[in-house]
């Protein structure tokens, strides 16, 4: 599993397609992330061979690989018709990936170590924004009850000081499923330091 890991990370599926289809790719069209060829494994009138590099994958939309996405090791099976346990000593050998002391062995263990730590801070992110938001939700509620008992000025001067709440909170829920997580943290902190202040002056 490390071996197969360590291709997919380090080899690119273009230099892949250059080095063992023979494609060649000054005679097309790209785009930053995706890419149409003909496809060097049928005979192909029409580029119907997609490649994506974000993914670092293909797909013949004629069939070829079983009709599956494929990878760098997929390009090798095709090309030289072996099965994956061969096409995986030929790309080890090939962009010396042998043995567990190469750089780009550490580099590609350094990223699954960086990549496994980001996966845990987004994971306890999400289940912060998760209770954050449950909280706002039923303080929002809370909120709306007792604005509800208004029904002369001696109510609105003992609750009316909640109308306010209720557009930061909405702002605040907003800002917890942004895509930019940097607003997420600062939201957090807002809400936490406003929970814990909520909190003191109920005891």
């Amino acid at each position: 599993m490390g071996a197969i890991d360590l291709i997919k990370y380090h080899v690119p599926i273009k230099e892949a397609l250059v080095r063992y289809a023979g494609i060649n790719f000054l005679r097309t069209r790209t785009s930053r992330t995706r890419l149409n060829v003909n496809c060097p494994y049928h005979h192909d009138k029409s580029p119907s061979f997609t490649i994506y590099t974000d993914t670092n994958t293909f797909r013949c939309w004629s069939g070829c690989n079983d009709g599956k996405p494929g990878d760098v090791i997929d390009v090798v099976k095709l090309s030289y018709n072996i099965d994956t346990k061969e096409a995986i000593k030929v790309l080890m050998t090939d962009f010396g990936l042998d043995g567990n002391n190469t750089e780009a062995f550490k580099e590609w263990r350094k990223k699954r170590a960086e990549h496994q730590r980001l996966k845990i801070l987004i994971a306890d992110l999400n289940e912060k924004i998760i209770k954050s938001m449950d909280t706002l939700k039923r303080l929002e509620k809370l909120i709306q009850v007792q604005l509800n008992t208004i029904k002369n000025v001696d109510d609105l001067e003992r609750v009316g000081g909640l109308y306010h709440l209720v557009p930061q909170i909405d702002y605040w829920l907003d800002c917890l499923i942004d895509d930019n997580p940097i607003i997420q943290f600062e939201t957090l902190a807002d809400v936490e330091k406003f929970i814990k202040e909520m909190s003191i002056k109920a005891r």
